[in-house]
């Protein structure tokens, strides 16, 4: 590595483009492209390195394939060679002086598991084992050890490690992290204060009693401080009531901005106490793991006063909406109104009155609705009229379509449900208007068609809109033969318009010219 770092000398762009042109030119480049550019001249390798170490990526092996490393199966001598070369490259990092001109490039640092998370302990390492030819058995260790040298790194994820107070210990002398990032992460005390802008802490499901005590108040204070924190991010459905109580007991977090919280049962009150000691909180996501509990005491006009995005279910629209200046509404229209139905299930759920109830509740905001998301949504002719009649000024629409029919809406229930599917299959092919039918709503292409012939209304100064299906990944829309005399017939009708994405199929316009992109990844 010494070598290697030694190459690196500036060279002279006089007859080039300036280093910053070409940084961001190579920036849209995947890593193994930006690796085999490296290699073809000094100029280059000098450019990508900036890349090449800025967002690192570590996959550190698990109990069980460490162990594999000494007794090794033939069915894992990949995953064995994987832990090998990483266990080199940790030792090469720790101990090669060179190394740290490398490691103060790094801005975004991910660390995870593959295989059982469950870290190797020094007594559970061979007897056989030489400490000599493998000094750092321990990965996740060896990490902890050379972080603190990234004198640079601002982003830290890190998923199922034990964070005890060693590793705390480091994380605090990271003189520029901002951003910590944790997933099924167990949580040891420590009395280390940190000073983080940004808090994620991840635990979406349930595995049992957990492996350690709940969060203490020391904790909560050493990670969550006062001063700084702006973002937090509490998704632990194991400890999330613990979080809210302690996060009560540590003050007024006078700079908090954003929160997303799950909120269990009976700690609404509790979520609402918290929400009194954030004066500057402006947007609020409730999890989908939440209950619909409401608070059991009225809730102050000072409390959450300056919010103007909420991210959760109707319920508590009538609690936060009236006096508050919220333009940016997520509906999560995921849970039954019946009180003898289970939670959780998205179909049969609202008919067309409780959400047509659940918008005008939303008109109760001290500002216009400009932005505007239904998860899920069952499309019909009176639910978008409502959507238009109701907030006629929205600037952004989002429909999360749910693809199975609604026993609530105007549907033959008595039709049998293979012959539903297949007509939702991706597959139907609606022609032209007089072959619309309700069924082909529950399609994107469908739903399309409905617009561009007249028959399904938008706001008239809608300028995106955003169609997706409800829980799936990947949304693929990419007739674009079909779509393309669609899209200037709906921009007749709604002159604003100058987006329209579907999934992975993107419309846009620039001036009168409407162009058409794959996108490579989901938009969210």
């Amino acid at each position: 590595m010494g070598q290697l770092i030694g190459t690196l000398q500036e060279p002279n762009y006089s007859r080039s483009l300036p280093p910053e042109l070409w940084l961001h030119c190579l920036s849209f480049l995947v890593v193994e492209d930006l690796l085999t550019l490296s290699s073809t001249c000094r100029s280059f390798r000098f450019i990508c390195k900036d890349l090449l170490f800025k967002h690192i990526t570590t996959t550190i092996p698990s109990k069980r394939t460490v162990r594999h490393i000494f007794q090794p199966r033939q069915e894992d001598v990949a995953r064995i060679a994987r832990a090998r070369r990483l266990l080199l490259r940790l030792h090469a990092l720790q101990s090669d002086g060179d190394a740290r001109e490398v490691l103060g490039l790094v801005e975004t640092w991910n660390i995870k598991t593959f295989g059982s998370p469950a870290p190797l302990e020094e007594t559970e390492i061979m007897q056989s084992y030489s400490k000599i030819c493998f000094p750092f058995v321990q990965p996740s260790i060896s990490i902890f050890l050379i972080l603190p040298s990234c004198r640079n790194l601002r982003v830290l994820s890190i998923s199922d490690i034990h964070m005890e107070e060693e590793r705390w210990s480091a994380l605090v002398k990271l003189p520029q992290l901002e951003c910590l990032n944790m997933e099924r992460c167990n949580l040891s005390s420590t009395d280390k204060a940190m000073t983080l802008k940004v808090v994620s802490i991840t635990y979406e499901t349930h595995r049992g009693p957990p492996l350690v005590p709940p969060p203490t108040t020391q904790l909560i204070s050493s990670l969550f401080n006062l001063r700084h924190l702006e973002r937090l991010t509490l998704l632990d459905l194991n400890f999330s009531d613990s979080f809210l109580l302690g996060l009560v007991q540590v003050g007024q977090f006078e700079n908090l901005k954003h929160l997303s919280v799950v909120v269990p049962e009976t700690h609404m009150d509790t979520l609402f106490a918290f929400l009194s000691r954030t004066p500057s909180l402006a947007s609020l996501t409730i999890s989908n793991f939440s209950t619909m509990a409401k608070p059991s005491m009225p809730i102050l006009q000072s409390v959450a006063s300056n919010l103007v995005a909420y991210d959760g279910f109707p319920t508590l629209i009538p609690i936060l909406f009236p006096g508050r200046p919220v333009s940016t509404i997520c509906l999560r229209m995921n849970h039954r109104t019946d009180s003898q139905a289970s939670l959780g299930d998205p179909f049969g759920v609202y008919n067309n009155n409780v959400v047509c109830k659940a918008l005008d509740a939303c008109s109760a905001s001290a500002c216009l609705v400009h932005d505007l998301m239904l998860s899920p949504f069952h499309p019909t002719p009176d639910s978008m009229q409502d959507i238009v009649r109701i907030h006629p000024d929205l600037r952004h629409l989002r429909l999360d379509i749910l693809r199975t029919p609604n026993i609530n809406m105007d549907v033959d229930v008595e039709e049998p449900m293979s012959l539903i599917m297949d007509m939702l299959a991706d597959n139907v092919e609606v022609r032209d208007s007089d072959n619309l039918s309700l069924h082909s709503l529950f399609l994107i292409s469908g739903f399309l068609n409905w617009i561009a012939n007249g028959h399904l209304p938008l706001p008239a100064k809608l300028e995106t809109l955003h169609l997706h299906y409800y829980q799936k990944a990947a949304t693929v829309c990419g007739d674009a033969a079909k779509q393309r005399p669609l899209v200037p017939k709906i921009s007749a009708a709604y002159p604003a318009l100058h987006e329209i994405e579907m999934g992975t199929t993107r419309w846009w316009r620039e001036g009168d010219c409407w162009s058409h992109e794959v996108l490579t990844r989901i938009q969210l």
